[in-house]
């Protein structure tokens, strides 16, 4: 039980951490697209100082003559003859980030023009400028205009209040000229509270979700919790039933034990003798199903002896044979010796031969044949069980040996059994220290094999 609460708390602290991670990431998607505004705010910002530093228009200016420009593909060889301005190479001017696209090139050009007579950068109207076209836009931070020298580190002046370092955002460096010889650079605390007025409901609604989901686990952990508490007395019930009645059939066992040596007639001697074996099966059962269900709280302890394997065989062929008299079959063994003496408790291991000769029986129809087969391999004694009854899918073969499962039959077929018999079968195999198996296909029988220890 502690497990599903730790599981719960591991579950919830992981949806946490998750919408941490989520939240981060947006909020440096939210810091990448306000200075992206910020850089595009400047670049507008760069163009109206140039031209405020011209007093008028460039088109109205004597000083700066109108600009027109062609691609050189587009021009004739007149125009080529005439020409007397500046050819431009925008791939090579843009790979030294002189600019992106042809307005910013003309801008930069202008900028040499300025620069040539002694007309630089106006820091103070630029930040005006820039303050003004930034407050057209929702970004809220606080910015500083530094101008950088030609190594893009040492600030030459700057403009506005330099922020934190430790929280300022830097933009791209924007040349001044094609010289490339002073930057332009801002410096931006960007605000949080914009982009926790955009998140405030997301986050409101994800922290309700994880508080409902926790509730729903604390509830399911208490509801389970009871239920398993219920459980485990319905099962301590149940088991004490299914023992107490162990006594009244032991009890029917030593009664027709009396009656089989009272009685004169041998043929009345074998029918009580059939009836206090098929007793002595059903207590058998009983203990199967006993010691299936606390196999996880009580070992069981082994009463070992030099036993012969192949008698224990017989007897169990035999009390099948009695127990399923009415439905034809065939038992044969074939052994590779004459005796299998192991040291083994012989109830449990008759147990054992008798849930896998009874199963052979019960998933087939009339007329099965059965084969058991004795061998060893290495340091082990290898019992076979194999019929051409009704078969195992591959899907089931591992699932079988498990607590109460049943192999899914048509519903034509009559559910045979409780899902006991392998479980317990496998459980005092791996208690002897040995192991079974299976190897099975539908419509052509199964063999179990079980794997007996030599020592």
């Amino acid at each position: 039980m502690r497990k599903v609460i730790y599981i719960a708390i591991i579950a919830a602290i992981a949806m946490f951490c998750l919408q941490g991670l989520w939240i981060g990431n947006m909020y440096r998607a939210y810091v990448t697209q306000t200075i992206g505004t910020i850089e595009n705010v400047m670049s507008v910002s760069i163009g109206k100082e140039i031209a405020f530093r011209r007093h008028a228009s460039p088109y109205e200016d004597p000083e700066h003559p109108k600009i027109v420009y062609k691609a050189a593909d587009d021009m004739t060889p007149e125009e080529r003859s005439r020409l007397k301005g500046d050819t431009l190479d925008l791939d090579m001017m843009t790979r030294q980030h002189i600019g992106s696209n042809l307005a910013e090139m003309i801008m930069q050009f202008s900028q040499d023009d300025f620069i040539k007579k002694g007309k630089f950068v106006l820091l103070s109207k630029l930040d005006s400028i820039f303050r003004k076209e930034l407050g057209r836009t929702e970004v809220a931070a606080d910015c500083c205009i530094l101008l950088c020298g030609k190594d893009t580190v040492t600030v030459i002046n700057s403009f506005g209040v330099l922020p934190d370092e430790r929280w300022a955002k830097s933009t791209r460096l924007f040349p001044i000229g094609t010289k490339s010889l002073q930057f332009i650079q801002v410096k931006a605390d960007i605000a949080l509270s914009p982009f926790l007025r955009e998140m405030i409901l997301i986050l409101m609604s994800s922290i309700l979700l994880v508080v409902i989901t926790l509730w729903c686990v604390i509830y399911l952990v208490v509801l389970v919790r009871k239920k398993d508490k219920l459980f485990k007395q319905r099962e301590a019930s149940v088991n004490g039933t299914v023992h107490d009645l162990k006594a009244p059939l032991n009890s029917v066992i030593t009664l027709m034990g009396y009656l089989k040596k009272k009685l004169p007639d041998v043929s009345l001697q074998k029918i009580v003798a059939d009836t206090a074996a098929q007793t002595r099966n059903l207590v058998n059962d009983i203990e199967a199903l006993l010691i299936t269900a606390r196999q996880d709280k009580q070992k069981i302890i082994l009463q070992k002896t030099e036993t012969d394997l192949l008698q224990l065989i017989e007897h169990a062929r035999e009390s099948i044979s009695i127990q399923y008299v009415g439905k034809p079959h065939k038992i044969t063994l074939e052994s590779d010796f004459n005796e299998a003496k192991l040291r083994l408790d012989p109830l449990y291991v008759t147990n054992v031969i008798r849930n896998l000769l009874e199963n052979a029986l019960k998933y087939s129809n009339g007329g099965v044949s059965i084969v058991i087969k004795v061998g060893k391999e290495k340091n082990e004694v290898v019992l076979s069980v194999e019929d051409n009854g009704w078969g195992i899918e591959r899907k089931y073969q591992k699932k079988i040996f498990t607590q109460f499962f049943q192999v899914p039959r048509e519903e034509v077929v009559h559910q045979h059994g409780y899902g006991v018999g392998l479980a317990y079968t496998k459980y005092i195999m791996e208690a002897h220290g040995g192991s079974i198996s299976v190897e099975s296909e539908p419509g052509k029988g199964s063999t179990f094999i079980c794997r007996f220890p030599v020592k």
